[in-house]
């Protein structure tokens, strides 16, 4: 998109002195997440802040620098507080399991996902902060259904069912329908069956 864009014409967040590097990052992640990793450049960053690129280098030693911040910030446990996974380990196993998968028809936290796992396939460390979040929320999911009495083996692959559904919602989500709360709820209905 050009300098436009919905991106651009976002209202600038209210400044109470010098920029943060936080503010920097946060702001390159909304247009990762909105226009895609080659969206982010200093310059739009700058003219959305209104200020100059001494201001970026002030806080950053490159453009890379800025990327890592945007994986840390992504990656880090405040966003795990925003996706709800640090809520969702106290709930107990069968409304975390149905709040987890609710999460699947809320399209601002894919259009994050997709963002991130599409720029994972062009940075390794990034790609291993994907799959180490994998891994955390399989390992949530998994433990809701151990919590429910499944053996290990039932639990690992019921997990893997609704990870796996939840990865390929990410990649199929515009090619194919979204699926209904209703619908989303019958299939945990199946998977927390004793005979399913």
């Amino acid at each position: 998109m050009t300098q436009g864009s919905a991106w651009s014409a976002r209202p600038k967040p209210p400044r109470t002195g010098r920029l943060t590097a936080e503010e920097w990052a946060r702001a390159g992640l909304d247009l990762l997440v909105t226009e895609g990793r080659g969206a982010v450049k200093i310059s739009r960053l700058c003219a959305h802040f209104g200020v100059t690129k001494g201001s970026f280098y002030w806080h950053f030693a490159d453009f890379d620098a800025l990327m890592a911040e945007i994986a840390r910030l992504y990656f880090s446990q405040e966003m795990d507080a925003a996706r709800g996974l640090v809520t969702m380990e106290e709930m107990p196993p069968e409304q975390r399991l149905e709040s987890m998968s609710a999460m699947l028809v809320e399209s601002r936290a894919w259009e994050g996902e997709a963002a991130i796992r599409e720029w994972a396939r062009a940075d390794e460390t990034v790609a291993a902060a994907v799959g180490d979040l994998d891994q955390r929320i399989l390992g949530v999911v998994h433990d809701a259904f151990v919590e429910l009495v499944f053996s290990e083996r039932d639990a690992r692959i019921r997990a893997g069912v609704l990870v796996y559904a939840g990865i390929g919602f990410v990649y199929g989500r515009s090619a194919l329908p979204v699926p209904s709360v209703a619908e989303i709820h019958d299939v945990l209905a199946l998977l927390v069956r004793r005979d399913a």
